[in-house]
């Protein structure tokens, strides 16, 4: 279920009494979206065990009982409303949980997720580092580019994952409806590595993934050729903002995941030359980690592609915005 259909089903509860309850899946176990005294909350049908503990985190607070007869978790938003990130992690919660095959990898997943979630939100909030800048930079063109190509502006944005994928939570920085991916990377001009930040990133599998290059250079302040990194950044989402409620909050939440204060004018330091983007398709054959193979013990793994050994998987970018343009 994804952030639209959620946040419609939590208004409804939201817009009733409090204790209104609607079911949002069964699998592997009940959730509900329910309202708690004029806050969200999600309520989960499950029993854990007293090893299993399940903490509070930044804006939610979970309670979990365990009668015998009436289990469950509930998870509870900590202001009223409807928080964005709150709604972001109930998205995160039933992706993860809803893959599972079984109501004891179910329980594991929503157990691990939650921490994951409570991690991510906690971590500390600062300005971005020049290498994230560059990053986010590249992810924002390719955002306003399949917009100009024809894709919703409310799609687009919802498809955007890299905020969440950059802190583990997700795989590519752009997944579309149909499950197809794109992993985005910005490098010097010429291009000639790039760097893989996870072994899981850029792995062959039945899903189109495609990995897309952007040559990203430093240029002088106020150059009348360059681009202002925060004033792209506002102006796109001042185009986001414009076209739905639901794009917009979208957009606001991606913003907040990222700790990117475009109020600040710190970030007026970066402007860029942007290239041509470079097109790969990742399929049988491109170069990666064979994860099951690695030794048990070794984590964090990071590894870096040389762009000239990807010849084999070269294709065009116009093409890729001709099949979202048809969307």
């Amino acid at each position: 279920m994804d952030v639209s259909s959620l946040r419609s089903v939590f208004g409804q509860v939201l817009a009733s009494t409090s204790g209104r309850m609607i079911v949002l899946g069964q699998t592997p176990f009940m959730f509900a979206a329910v309202n708690d005294d004029g806050r969200a909350a999600l309520f989960i049908r499950v029993s854990l065990t007293p090893a299993q503990v399940v903490s509070d985190g930044q804006g939610f607070s979970v309670s979990t009982t365990r009668s015998g007869s009436n289990d469950y978790v509930q998870i509870t938003a900590t202001d009223g409303g409807l928080p964005s990130l709150f709604l972001k992690l109930v998205e995160y919660l039933l992706e993860r949980v809803s893959a599972t095959r079984s109501t004891h990898e179910g329980v594991e997943a929503l157990i691990r997720s939650i921490e994951e979630y409570r991690r991510f939100v906690g971590h500390r909030r600062g300005r971005l580092s020049e290498s994230l800048v560059r990053g986010t930079f590249a992810e924002l063109v390719l955002l306003r580019t399949l917009i100009t190509a024809g894709m919703s502006a409310e799609d687009a944005v919802r498809a955007w994952r890299g905020p969440w994928a950059k802190a583990g939570l997700g795989v590519h920085d752009f997944t579309f409806a149909d499950g197809r991916g794109i992993e985005v990377k910005s490098t010097h001009q010429p291009p000639g590595t790039i760097r893989v930040s996870s072994p899981s990133q850029l792995v062959p599998s039945g899903q189109a993934l495609d990995l897309l290059v952007l040559p990203v250079e430093d240029a002088p302040i106020d150059s009348s050729v360059a681009v202002p990194f925060r004033q792209y950044a506002q102006q796109l989402g001042e185009l986001l903002g414009g076209t739905s409620p639901a794009a917009a909050e979208t957009w606001d939440a991606a913003l907040d995941a990222l700790t990117l204060d475009l109020s600040d004018e710190w970030y007026d330091r970066y402007w860029f030359l942007p290239g041509d983007w470079l097109r790969f398709r990742v399929e049988d054959g491109f170069p990666h980690l064979d994860i099951p193979s690695l030794s048990a013990g070794i984590i964090d793994v990071h590894y870096s592609l040389e762009l000239l050994r990807l010849s084999p998987f070269v294709a065009r970018f116009d093409a890729l915005l001709s099949e979202f343009g048809r969307l």
